[in-house]
């Protein structure tokens, strides 16, 4: 309880200060908590508003739903009827000739998936399910750091042949290793077919999607083909897991782009988070007046209306928060490449007659650092909502900004 307070009073990031009295003052003691938590200063003027990024997350939203086949409307609580194929033409509204393979059984590190064309943005879409079913758990729970090769021919299989096509392997880095594994299975299972068909379409791309899971094996694999397939190749996932580790999650935005939902659990759990939050719990267990004076500090009053906090309460609750962070230095995997933060309600209220803003939620998308964003698990009432990881949720609110006038 003493960790989660001082995470709610100094971690608070999306205060808009909307009806809340003395505005100026809660705008300043979020600056200063986001100084003390490392966050960069993301005032809301800062969302993302181009209209073509927008589209086109929307759009590959779609097909990263549609890797779930008919459980992707079972998860929306609609009734289908028919197969997984039907589900994939009628949510991408691809023809079936476009279709060119597809897999909708996974096995242990091997998700489900699917190869499609996509005529209208000139690509060919490598769709990678997330999890749903136990064998896709056993992947997840392979969440340990291991090393990954890119161009490692041996794993990803015999493609692109041809002179000049092979070159040296490059040490890329480290990676969750389930989804490494998996992604390896992928390559293996689709990089021929793949080769093939940007050699038919040499005016195409490849967009590899996937949701959770499949989100994460979609960024291992883009990074492994990006030598491969150069400037041709890039990932778009969402709700994506914390798969690269903070030094070279970024070596990567060229070619993979991460969503993640605001509140989503997945965004900031790995071994090492949680390694970070047993950490710092052992220190307030040890020191059990270090942990009262904490909770008297960050009483409830004052959580309900951090406005009332003293400065001098507030620089104390600072130190000791950068204290418990001196604890936490696990290696940590955070979600790969350009990171997107979505934010809003899942319904979109519109405020009647001239009520304009107030009051009102609005849905956005902001470019984030993931290093500062996703580097601690924050332990409140919600941790483990599953809802605000779902691939309905992502699909709504980017169809909302895509087709907003912003």
């Amino acid at each position: 309880m003493a960790l989660s307070r001082l995470q709610r009073l100094l971690l608070e990031s999306d205060d808009n200060g909307n009806g809340s009295k003395n505005v100026k003052r809660r705008r300043f003691l979020t600056k200063m908590a986001r100084k003390g938590a490392g966050k960069d200063e993301e005032e809301s003027g800062t969302a993302i508003t181009d209209r073509e990024t927008l589209e086109e997350l929307s759009h590959y939203c779609a097909f990263a739903n549609a890797a779930y086949g008919w459980k992707s409307f079972a998860f929306c609580g609609w009734l289908h009827l028919g197969g997984n194929n039907r589900v994939l033409l009628k949510s991408t509204g691809i023809e079936r000739r476009d279709i060119v393979t597809t897999n909708w059984h996974s096995k242990a590190n091997r998700p489900a998936y699917y190869v499609v064309r996509n005529r209208k943005r000139k690509a060919i879409v490598l769709g990678i399910r997330g999890t749903a079913s136990a064998r896709d758990i056993l992947t997840d729970l392979c969440a340990s750091a291991e090393n990954f090769l890119v161009e490692d021919d041996h794993d990803i299989g015999d493609i692109g042949e041809g002179e000049g096509s092979i070159t040296p392997p490059l040490l890329a880095g480290r990676a969750h290793k389930g989804m490494i594994d998996a992604a390896k299975s992928v390559a293996r299972m689709t990089g021929k077919i793949i080769s093939d068909e940007l050699d038919a379409h040499p005016d195409y791309s490849l967009v590899i999607v996937g949701h959770s899971l499949g989100a994460g094996v979609a960024a291992c694999l883009a990074a492994m083909w990006s030598r491969r397939f150069p400037n041709r190749v890039r990932s778009i996932g969402y709700a994506s897991p914390c798969v690269f580790p903070s030094n070279c999650t970024t070596d990567f935005e060229s070619v993979c782009v991460s969503v993640m939902g605001e509140g989503d659990p997945f965004a900031t759990i790995s071994l090492g988070h949680l390694a970070d939050v047993t950490k710092a719990l052992s220190c307030l267990c040890r020191d059990k007046g270090f942990r009262d004076e904490i909770l008297q500090r960050t009483d409830v009053k004052l959580l309900a209306d951090p406005t009332d906090i003293s400065q001098d309460n507030y620089e104390w609750c600072e130190s000791a928060m950068a204290a418990l962070r001196k604890e936490m230095d696990s290696e940590k995997l955070l979600p790969p490449g350009k990171v997107y933060r979505m934010s809003g309600p899942l319904i979109d209220f519109q405020p009647e007659g001239n009520a304009s803003a107030n009051g009102r939620v609005e849905t956005r998308l902001q470019a984030v650092d993931a290093k500062k964003s996703c580097n601690e698990l924050r332990l409140h009432a919600r941790t483990l909502d599953l809802s605000l990881h779902v691939p309905f949720r992502y699909q709504t609110l980017l169809r909302r900004l895509a087709s907003s006038d912003v």
